[in-house]
């Protein structure tokens, strides 16, 4: 049996008149609500039912089938560590938090769906379950753990604290930052080390956490992302091609949310994915199912991926609606750095997505690969593999830049 981490909580917030008296159970889905509902004294399901129903709801109905699906680990590559927290004195289940990563390469971790009911706001809920599945995942082997979040500009012009600053505060790095119109969009991670060094000053602080970064914390920071960054962008010698999988969520977020200055200005096209916020959402409600369909090759994505795991780069291949229509959209993306320095390796890459399509007696036959870009070293590459103008254009408005982009289609036929 799995084990599951619980712990006592007890806290109250006078000025708000919130009280929590109860505990955290921080482990693997199933476990995690076993371990709850024996607590409790009720059934599984009701626990399952109230995740849902109460906690996440906030997120929309397409969420639910999502949620369970890692509670109940549905699918093989995906693993799912959650945090919730009950609360003897009311008897419901009060917080939530979760970490989702692959099973085969958990070497990156993606934070998500941290959630405290109303009446419970001002206890440190969030903090709490941050913190536990956090050190869970890192304590079970990932690299790192990573999170986005976003604050409305005007509201920090006008003094607000950024939300980044509570992540920040338990040993948080800023990896990233995307301008859009009227939003900021922040990409973080956290490694042993950096949370280590936070959770110390803690202890050394009456459980306070520290409010700005220390000389040391600050310089483990900038090294932590220094390093971070520079494995997206290095040569490498050690990697090797294959398919995307259920689990890999989490290195394409952080991969597509690096967002380097030099960035392509489409990531992926044929995915849907313009900015990298928006992987999470199209990731785990439309492109999983396809990517584990075994009626046909509904989606033929693979990626590059070195010996520890990493995700550096990725060919997205997937059959358009209707099927009748015969096509596949690809494009392919990595850091233009990365592209440069690994310009065969990546080549290979999209070479080797084209052939998977042209051989698996899952593909329909005849059908057409399409290509909508607008860099040029993307267009240069795919032109290389045989893909040609079809005179086509398609125009993304992007919030990010003062004037649309246009891009070209290129289409290959496969007999």
């Amino acid at each position: 049996m799995e084990t599951v981490s619980t712990q006592p909580v007890i806290a109250a917030n006078q000025p708000l008149g919130t009280r929590i008296d109860g505990h955290v159970f921080t482990g693997a889905g199933r476990a995690v609500v076993r371990a709850v509902a024996e607590h409790a004294g009720v059934d599984s399901q009701e626990i399952l039912s109230s995740i849902v129903s109460r906690l996440l709801v906030a997120k929309g109905a397409d969420w639910t089938a999502v949620i369970l699906s890692e509670y109940l680990d549905l699918y093989d590559d995906s693993r799912g560590t959650f945090s919730l927290v009950w609360d003897d004195a009311t008897k419901q289940l009060v917080a939530h938090g979760s970490v989702f990563q692959s099973a085969a390469h958990p070497w990156a971790g993606l934070l998500a769906h941290i959630r405290t009911l109303d009446g419970f706001k001002g206890l440190g809920l969030g903090t709490l379950v941050t913190h536990e599945v956090t050190a869970a995942t890192l304590n079970s082997g990932a690299g790192l753990v990573v999170l986005a979040t976003d604050d409305k500009i005007h509201r920090l012009d006008q003094g607000e604290r950024a939300a980044h600053s509570m992540y920040s505060r338990m040993g948080y790095a800023i990896l990233g930052e995307t301008r859009l119109a009227d939003t900021v969009d922040w990409l973080m991670a956290v490694d042993s080390t950096l949370l280590t060094a936070a959770d110390q000053h803690r202890a050394a602080n009456d459980g306070r956490l520290a409010d700005a970064d220390s000389q040391a914390m600050g310089e483990a920071k900038a090294n932590f992302v220094a390093t971070t960054r520079n494995i997206f962008a290095a040569t490498t010698s050690d990697a090797k091609i294959e398919p995307v999988t259920a689990g890999d969520l989490a290195g394409l977020f952080l991969l597509t949310n690096l967002c380097p200055d030099d960035d392509f200005q489409l990531k992926l096209s044929s995915w849907q994915i313009h900015h990298g916020p928006e992987l999470e959402r199209t990731f785990i409600t439309t492109l999983r199912q396809a990517i584990v369909d075994q009626d046909r090759l509904q989606d033929a994505s693979q990626v590059i991926r070195d010996s520890q795991g990493r995700l550096l780069a990725v060919c997205a291949a997937q059959q358009l609606a209707p099927f009748t229509r015969q096509t596949y959209a690809m494009d392919f993306y990595a850091f233009p750095e990365f592209v440069a320095g690994n310009r065969e390796l990546v080549r290979e890459l999209v070479a080797s997505t084209i052939q998977r399509i042209r051989t698996s007696p899952l593909a329909v036959r005849p059908c057409t690969l399409s290509f909508t870009g607008v860099d040029p070293v993307k267009v240069e590459l795919m032109q290389s593999l045989g893909f040609s103008d079809s005179g086509r254009t398609t125009t993304y408005h992007d919030a990010a830049t003062s004037s649309p982009v246009v891009a070209g289609e290129y289409l290959l036929p496969i007999d």
